[in-house]
């Protein structure tokens, strides 16, 4: 028999929408395009594979530069979408919002508001960075943030990522290219970071500071 499948949003952090998981005190956050068929029976934002992407992206983030990037745990970061609703092709015919539809005022309003108070966001997807290039054209970000612009990291925008052999050494790139844009230059052997340490490890919550139990499908919040 199988068992009973979880409510939707259980397992999400305190807070969580499937297109925002808030984070107070946070000074950085990151921008995707929009939740999906997982966030929405999850009840947070990066719920599957992308969410994995950025779990392992956060390792060998907060390894390289934990002055910028203070833990390898999401829930120390805002992490929300330029598009609120939730698309997939079952739901609403389509998997993203067009970028008028982004750029609409009001969504650009929600959006500043969810940002506000962040030093550094980094945009992930199209649709992410003509947003966030409006809040900043509109001066509705503070004068002193700063903002990265790369790939979304769905497992399809991350095997596009050219020097790479692999998503570890992909995603090691990825990383590279965020820390470079918010400041923090990085040597090659960071961009090119072994499996082991892009794979994110397992340990007990408060075990090592700024270090949380995290498994290959998910981060554990």
């Amino acid at each position: 028999m199988n068992p009973a499948r979880p409510p939707a949003g259980a397992g999400a952090p305190p807070g969580a929408t499937p297109h925002h998981q808030p984070s107070p005190g946070a000074t950085l956050g990151f921008v995707f395009i929009c939740p999906g068929r997982h966030e929405a029976a999850r009840g947070y934002p990066c719920a599957a594979g992308t969410g994995a992407n950025l779990a392992r992206a956060l390792v060998q983030l907060h390894a390289a530069s934990p002055a910028l990037f203070p833990s390898a745990c999401r829930s120390k970061y805002v992490v929300t979408n330029a598009w609120q609703r939730v698309e997939y092709p079952a739901l609403t015919g389509r998997s993203v919002p067009t970028v008028d539809e982004v750029l609409a005022p009001a969504n650009l309003r929600r959006l500043a508001a969810e940002l506000a108070g962040l030093q550094r966001v980094v945009a992930c997807g199209a649709q992410a960075h003509a947003a966030l290039r409006a809040l900043q054209a509109a001066g509705a970000l503070p004068a002193t943030a700063t903002v990265a612009y790369e790939r979304h990291l769905s497992q399809r925008a991350v095997n596009m990522i050219a020097g790479g052999s692999d998503t570890p050494s992909r995603l090691g790139l990825w990383c590279a290219a965020v820390l470079a844009q918010l400041g923090r230059p990085v040597e090659p052997a960071v961009a090119g970071a072994t499996a082991e340490a892009a794979v994110p490890v397992t340990a007990s919550p408060g075990s090592t500071p700024g270090v949380c139990a995290q498994s290959r499908e998910r981060a554990i919040f």
